[in-house]
């Protein structure tokens, strides 16, 4: 389990669908951040917490993980689509909405339905890509680890070693994969707000030329760039990637 969990587990309540990462800034521009698959706020707000950001920070927070490990996670994403855009902050100014890998996609589904600034994605092939011919969802707990390992990386051998923390680990994952593959793209729902994507130099699962997809995907400006690391890049970029959803205000306003 990621540091600083305890910390999330008693300063979050229960069926808050989004968290703001630090104090309120006076600037009216915000950004709402979609986690990977099974993934937390943790790491973001350890990232942020070292260099904090000049802009107002939102990151969702599912069921079934940190503070919401006990809520039941939606049966379809199309539920969990709707509650995210029932949810959203209420904000002077539409949020640039960012998603890393099946936050990508949310971010992506959100943005066809609520007000947004723009849309940052990263490690997401293009929603036309999107399969169920290579799932591994239906593997046991043993190979499912090991075919994540293979294809995304990120999993500590520390926590491979921990039963308890797997077992908190795993559903989440296999759910969100889960409604990942349940996608049905429509190729005529796209949107009309700045993209940029980004891709990881070391990423295995998802190149640049994929993420170049994501073109087709807008009817404004997009642009993609190529940063270091794997998969799990934008963690490591995080103001980088903070400070490119901002100039996403200077094109929409």
């Amino acid at each position: 389990m990621d540091d600083g969990l305890s910390d999330l587990m008693s300063n979050a309540s229960p069926q808050s669908w989004y968290r703001r990462i630090g104090n309120p800034l006076p600037s009216t521009e915000s950004v709402v951040w979609f986690p990977h698959a099974g993934g937390g706020v943790s790491s973001l707000i350890r990232q942020l917490n070292r260099s904090p950001p000049g802009i107002n920070v939102f990151a969702a927070t599912l069921p079934g993980r940190e503070r919401r490990f006990n809520e039941t996670m939606p049966d379809t994403l199309d539920q969990l689509i709707a509650t995210l855009v029932a949810e959203l902050p209420q904000l002077p100014r539409p949020p640039v909405l960012i998603g890393h890998s099946f936050g990508a996609l949310l971010a992506y589904c959100v943005a066809q339905s609520a007000a947004a600034s723009g849309l940052v994605v990263m490690a997401m092939s293009p929603p036309e890509l999107i399969s169920r011919r290579d799932s591994i969802v239906h593997l046991e707990d043993a190979e499912f680890v090991q075919q994540l390992d293979r294809r995304y990386g990120g999993i500590p051998q520390t926590l491979r070693e921990n039963e308890e923390a797997m077992r908190l680990f795993l559903p989440p994952v296999r759910h969100d994969l889960s409604l990942m593959e349940s996608y049905q793209d429509d190729a005529a729902k796209i949107v009309d707000i700045p993209v940029r994507a980004y891709a990881g130099s070391r990423d295995t699962r998802v190149s640049a030329e994929r993420m170049e997809g994501w073109r087709g995907r807008t009817t404004a400006t997009f642009s993609l760039e190529t940063l270091s690391g794997d998969h799990f890049f934008p963690l490591l970029h995080v103001n980088r990637v903070l400070q490119s959803a901002r100039r996403c205000f200077d094109t929409t306003h």
